[in-house]
């Protein structure tokens, strides 16, 4: 079982610090300054529940992406942590997740793009001590207005995952392992309904390739709503399902959380 789930996803923010580092000194020393080509972001959020039983969820999301007409990289990582107790029962964790992700995208700014993608997952809930995938694909957007954005992409992955050890296995016990190739389509919606207030929805369904039973999803709709051209506030609702969590030993093959947050960018 891998002992560090987070090098991987360590590596893809390091990426963005790797390519702006490499770029001629000449570039940045322009008589007029041109739009700076890079945007970061940053956002914390969490709920909570009490009663009979408190649940609390707190997490975080940074991305980083630099874009021009030639290529558009896009490198994010996001966290959650939950725990939960009862009067009678001491707390305990109930959420550890991290996310990973970054892309290389060929001609942006075109109506159908190529793109390279990886990801990492380490997921407790779903009973996975690391996922990673690769592969590649082509985006169609169909709306690419100032407010309004709409496309659809499909890509091709070769995904490992390494299950997490059941409770009370034995410390030198090899984990399961799985290496399978994967569909991958996004669909990604984003609406402007004014200058401060933009909706987004992106749900990613990855089915494996001959085997579509055994299928993946990944859905996050969020609400954003800009105090200043920095700060901004947010409500999201994440899902995700995994059609083959329970036979890693989670509970069940679904969940989802409602989230509040706030967030930075720059």
């Amino acid at each position: 079982m891998p002992r560090r789930p987070l090098s991987f996803a360590l590596v893809l923010l390091a990426l963005p610090l790797a390519v702006s580092s490499a770029q001629p000194p000449a570039a940045q020393s322009s008589a007029k300054p041109a739009p700076r080509p890079w945007k970061w972001s940053a956002q914390a959020n969490g709920s909570l529940l009490f009663g009979d039983a408190e649940q609390r969820i707190l997490g975080g999301r940074t991305a980083v992406s630099r874009s021009d007409s030639v290529l558009a990289l896009d490198v994010s990582l996001q966290m959650l942590y939950g725990d939960a107790t009862r009067e009678d029962a001491p707390r305990r964790v109930t959420k550890r997740l991290w996310l990973g992700a970054t892309s290389l995208e060929y001609q942006p700014t075109g109506t159908v793009s190529p793109f390279l993608t990886a990801t990492f997952e380490s997921n407790l809930e779903k009973r996975i001590a690391a996922r990673t995938s690769l592969g590649t694909g082509a985006k169609h957007t169909f709306v690419r207005t100032k407010r309004n954005e709409a496309s659809l992409s499909a890509a091709l992955l070769d995904e490992r995952t390494v299950a997490l050890a059941a409770p009370g296995a034995a410390a030198d016990a090899d984990p399961r392992e799985t290496r399978v190739t994967r569909w991958s389509a996004r669909a990604r919606v984003q609406h402007g309904l004014d200058r401060r207030l933009r909706v987004t929805h992106v749900t990613f369904w990855r089915p494996r390739v001959r085997t579509t039973g055994d299928f993946v999803v990944l859905s996050t709709s969020e609400a954003r709503y800009a105090l200043t051209r920095a700060l901004n506030v947010s409500t999201s609702l994440l899902v995700n399902h995994d059609s083959e969590a329970t036979t890693r030993g989670a509970r069940v093959n679904t969940d989802g959380q409602l989230l509040l947050g706030v967030g930075a960018s720059w």
